[in-house]
């Protein structure tokens, strides 16, 4: 059933047609800043749980930092394994170390880890509940591949498992959405970097990113009324069109596949995102034939502070050659000094959004009733 807005003239179009598209911009701040509206639009608090990114990020770190890292000298590649809200994870992680590590990071969404898999292989298997059949199936052939494994999740059969092999195990606290325990996730990954003396300087990046994080959460957050608050902005110019994210470097590359999926589960929209300069070589001539497919796009560019010259210059470019078809086009600026907090900068910035843009849509954030749907039939076959 369909909720209807309390302010007289707003609302979402019904099945005849008489409402308007979106609802009006008053409507629209109406509803952002309205405290009752918007617990009952978000029972499950999920805005609460964004917020909380940089203090689960500590957590998470702290966690990882426990671990024994003995024998777990620097790698020649580290292998994590995956999937949705704790595969994202380790595509930060890549992102992060991709400039400041002297060994490769690979990040596997899948049931089979690569051939190139042995001894000489640290894999992190990250699931949050425990029981993604992927990752479970892809620790088992890492496993018997004779590569050193550790574990991250809150209990399910990966921590059985790891158990019954005596694979170290850093237990995180259950309860949570996977997507909204992403601080959970990380934050162990990098404790045990930190731990074992792969990279420098991690301590350092998680304190200063857990603490712009909470600046941010506040300054961004659900209390900001919407008239001060450029997430819910963002969020009001979105309504009713196909987000498309770029990312306008490496960096924010995984800041922008995360914004995607988080306007998929939260905001329960369509979204789609890409990279700069691979963008430049294929897609940008997709936007060639403007026309109404094209005014339903909202473009947002995630940029950092220290993106090269040349890739400032190409999204200035192609803003100017390709992008005027869309009906809208938005940049998001990191913030920050270490790299780690300016890619979560980025993240809790589109994680906002997504609620945002949820309680704009008139839909609970949290559910994902289509993916407990596919669960369930998959575990009837």
């Amino acid at each position: 059933m369909q909720r209807k807005f309390t302010v007289p003239g707003c609302g979402r179009p019904n099945q005849q047609g008489s409402a308007p598209r979106t609802p009006k911009p008053e409507c629209m701040t109406y509803v952002l800043d309205d405290p009752a509206k918007l617990r009952s639009l978000d029972p499950q608090d999920m805005v609460g749980l964004v917020v909380r990114l940089g203090d689960l990020l500590e957590e998470g770190f702290e966690l990882g930092r426990r671990l024994d890292a003995s024998g777990w000298e620097r790698p020649g590649h580290v292998l994590v394994l995956g999937m949705g809200g704790s595969g994202i994870g380790g595509d930060l992680l890549r992102a992060l170390l991709y400039e400041r590590a002297p060994f490769a990071v690979t990040v596997v969404k899948d049931y089979v880890p690569p051939a190139w898999v042995g001894p000489g292989t640290r894999v992190l298997a990250c699931s949050y509940s425990g029981n993604t059949e992927e990752t479970l199936a892809a620790y088992e052939a890492a496993r018997s591949a004779g590569a050193q494994c550790v574990v991250v999740s809150s209990g399910g059969q990966l921590v059985e498992r790891a158990a019954a092999h005596g694979t170290p195990t850093v237990r995180i606290p259950g309860g949570l959405p996977p997507r909204a325990a992403l601080g959970l996730l990380l934050g162990p990954m990098l404790g045990v970097a930190d731990r074992a003396g792969w990279v420098e300087g991690l301590g350092a990046g998680v304190a200063e990113a857990a603490r712009l994080l909470r600046e941010l959460a506040s300054e961004w957050g659900p209390g900001r009324p919407a008239a001060e608050n450029p997430a819910k902005e963002l969020a009001r110019a979105l309504v009713g069109h196909v987000p498309v994210v770029y990312a306008a470097s490496r960096l924010a590359e995984p800041a922008a596949l995360r914004w995607k999926t988080q306007l998929n589960e939260n905001s329960k929209v369509y979204a789609t995102w890409n990279v700069f300069p691979e963008l430049n070589h294929n897609e940008t001539v997709g936007w060639a034939l403007a026309g109404q497919p094209e005014a339903l796009l909202q473009v947002v560019v995630l940029r950092d502070p220290q993106d090269p010259p040349r890739v400032v210059r190409r999204v200035q470019v192609t803003r100017e050659i390709s992008l005027g078809a869309a009906a809208g086009y938005h940049e998001v600026l990191a913030r920050g000094s270490h790299p780690l907090a300016r890619l979560l900068s980025l993240v809790l910035f589109g994680d906002l959004v997504s609620v945002y843009l949820a309680y704009l849509n008139e839909v609970d954030p949290t559910p994902v009733a289509v993916i407990d749907e596919l669960k369930r039939r998959l575990a009837d076959a």
